[in-house]
């Protein structure tokens, strides 16, 4: 592909044109500021009958010529252009570009409140990273300690976070790259870090008093007036006419306090109750429109007459199975005329490096789908499950390919190819955009597939990092294994043997140090869980082993801990960090009971 995203219309010449490149024409946002002012060999046309963001480029032998009818579409022209002349330093060929994206919005999530807390250098990189790849939308999602609340200030005064300047300064940076920057505040479901806390827990939902719950309940005046007050510290920070307002997975509907109510109305009813009564507040109060997630309501299509008129749902789902579902969603909520979105994931939470085979099938049906049944945008979600292990550098991919379908989705999969052109042309933009032309990306998909040697597949995560995570003695993850089941070592011994091919594989590259450093973790993490998955299988005969991993974790937490400083506030670290030193903890007590 010699653009990416590919383009709607491309005719290629064999004629070239070469434009002096110069060092000013390096970043893209400096570069359109100098195609606005006139750049020789440049030229720039008003053309008001195209859409938005719909521009046409030429290239000839009199030069450039962009088409656009506002500066939205002659950012995305410039955009093409920049990537044109950066692959072969300005020597372009004559060609002919007509092109439009797919869908309206085109975004992606990035979770800031479960583990990293990434500092506003490092997510201003990001925005650079999806600006270059024609995104119009960036979420940062909140659910607990990860913004300076004006009306809590007592609840994160003693760690470093987001404060509202901070969002300013980020909103203000992603307009400058016709960016919307939404913000995703968290208001029934997932609301655990809120609740932990003595001043809220009688918020929530539950059954006996010394429980932490997960769910608000909806029907206490308090509870309105605490979200009130999230969105009055959080809201007026942002231009954006949106705020996504969550309410996914609320797990407490329906039971405890609330049971006898929801009995009476139906869940669906409650869910709805409380959904309308947060849109018309924010309507009311800031002018904005709510977007929220659809899980709580896609088997009740009785009730999707009761979503608010200029409310957008967000149709989620990420394993294999929840992409088949979606199209029978889509078709619901287009013929309600509900506005949606299609929400597939990066897949790198629960798995360290991500889970490549998945990921790629989900965004392709994700897109797909949007594209044919009438969804407004796409939204590319990358969640911190877990405390938020990996590094981004494995999201940059998914982020790429994800760019790729919702700008344009090409023709439906036929079943045989995966679309490989797709995924090949996500990897050499990265390489040649994040990793300065090294080709690292096709390594990086290959370790990302790690978890197919494992012997159980596992929703929404894998074995090696799930059991990163749970104490020595547990063996059962939910209802999905039990590693007692698991056979022997010889599945977590070709995880790690596999692992290591691919980390010398990539040691021979000239990749930037840090990412090196970040992805040597990741291959550590994964090597530590495979290992540690045979010390659970039979932990009397790996008494020895237990005291060799636990010097291994106290290797690996100094660097993890410096990696980690280098992109994000420290606050946060304590969650993963302490399930390494946990799991160290209970492999010496093993060992030293040899």
């Amino acid at each position: 592909m010699i653009l990416f995203p590919e383009p709607q219309s491309l005719e290629l010449f064999e004629e070239t044109y070469t434009f002096p490149m110069k060092a000013e024409y390096n970043d893209l946002t400096a570069f359109f500021h100098l195609v606005q002012a006139g750049v020789p060999g440049i030229k720039t046309v008003c053309a008001p009958l195209l859409e938005k963001e719909e521009y046409h480029l030429t290239v000839d032998g009199d030069g450039v010529t962009l088409e656009s009818s506002c500066e939205e579409g002659l950012f995305r022209a410039v955009t093409s252009l920049w990537q044109l002349m950066r692959r072969d330093r300005g020597k372009l060929p004559h060609m002919r570009v007509s092109d439009k994206p797919a869908l309206p919005r085109r975004g992606y999530m990035l979770d800031i409140s479960r583990g990293k807390k990434p500092r506003v250098d490092t997510i201003k990189g990001m925005i650079d990273f999806l600006a270059a790849l024609k995104y119009n939308e960036f979420q940062l999602y909140m659910e607990g300690d990860c913004f300076k609340y004006a009306a809590y200030p007592e609840e994160n005064a003693d760690f470093d976070c987001l404060t509202p300047d901070d969002i300013r300064e980020l909103d203000r940076y992603c307009r400058e790259r016709f960016i919307d920057l939404v913000p995703n505040q968290n208001s029934f479901g997932h609301m655990y870090t809120w609740l932990k806390k003595p001043a809220f827990h009688h918020l929530g939902l539950f059954e006996s008093e010394d429980e932490v719950p997960s769910t608000l309940n909806p029907l206490l005046p308090e509870s309105f007036e605490f979200v009130s007050n999230l969105y009055a510290s959080l809201l007026p920070c942002f231009t954006s006419e949106y705020v996504n307002i969550g309410l996914d997975e609320a797990y407490g509907l329906g039971r405890y306090q609330i049971e006898d109510y929801c009995r009476e109305k139906g869940k669906d009813v409650v869910f709805m109750e409380w959904l309308n009564k947060l849109s018309s507040h924010i309507r009311d109060t800031y002018g904005k429109k709510v977007m929220f997630w659809a899980d709580m309501i896609y088997n009740y299509p009785q009730s999707y007459s009761m979503v608010p008129r200029d409310a957008i749902a967000l149709e989620w789902g990420y394993e294999l199975i929840q992409s088949q579902r979606m199209t029978a969603h889509c078709i619901a909520y287009r013929d309600a005329d509900v506005r949606y979105y299609v929400c597939p994931s990066v897949n790198t939470h629960g798995a360290l490096s991500g889970r490549m085979d998945v990921t790629t099938f989900n965004i392709r049906t994700c897109g797909e789908l949007a594209a044919e049944y009438g969804a407004e945008g796409l939204l590319l979600t990358d969640w911190g499950d877990g405390g938020h292990p990996q590094y981004w550098l494995w999201s940059m991919n998914p982020i790429a390919l994800a760019g790729q379908y919702a700008w344009n989705p090409g023709k439906q999969q036929d079943g045989e190819s995966f679309k490989a052109e797709y995924i090949r042309g996500a990897e050499r933009f990265v390489d040649d955009f994040a990793f300065n032309g090294v080709p690292l990306s096709r390594l990086l998909y290959r370790m990302a597939n790690y978890y197919l040697l494992e012997p159980e597949r596992v929703h929404v995560c894998t074995m090696c990092a799930k059991e990163l995570i749970l104490p020595l003695n547990e063996t059962r993850y939910a209802h999905l294994f039990d590693l007692k089941d698991s056979g022997d070592d010889f599945y977590f011994d070709n995880v790690t043997a596999y692992v290591r091919r691919v980390m010398d594989d990539i040691e021979k590259l000239p990749v930037d140090p840090l990412l090196l450093r970040e992805i040597r973790m990741t291959a550590q993490l994964i090597e530590l869980g495979s290992e540690l998955c045979k010390v659970k299988l039979h932990p009397s005969a790996s008494k020895r082993e237990a005291g060799e991993l636990a010097k291994t974790i106290d290797r690996i937490l100094p660097e993890f801990k410096a990696l980690w400083n280098i992109r994000n506030y420290e606050k946060g670290i304590e969650r993963f960090y302490g399930y390494l030193t946990s799991r160290r903890d209970e492999l010496r007590a093993l060992n030293e009971s040899a």
